[in-house]
């Protein structure tokens, strides 16, 4: 079976980061930057069901989820700079 994906520029999901935000919520969203996949937008519950995070989440866990969004915003960022 084969998961169905959207995919996008930078440029493209700057200019569209809401509707691009609602379709991440039923499936994943490439983000490219000069035609190379980057960034992979997710749901929040797809990214728990993936990462095994269940409710109780450990400050460990806060603390390694608000370092990667940090990462990614700064590169969605870089990318919406270009």
């Amino acid at each position: 079976m084969e998961c169905i994906m959207t995919r996008v520029t930078a440029t493209e999901f700057k200019n569209n980061i809401g509707a691009f935000s609602d379709a991440a919520m039923s499936e994943p969203v490439i983000i490219t930057s000069h035609q190379r996949d980057r960034l992979v937008l997710l749901s929040a519950d797809e990214y728990r069901r993936l990462t095994g995070i269940s409710e109780g989440i450990t400050d460990d866990d806060k603390a390694r989820i608000t370092s990667g969004l940090e990462r990614h915003r700064n590169t969605i960022m870089e990318l919406a700079n270009r």
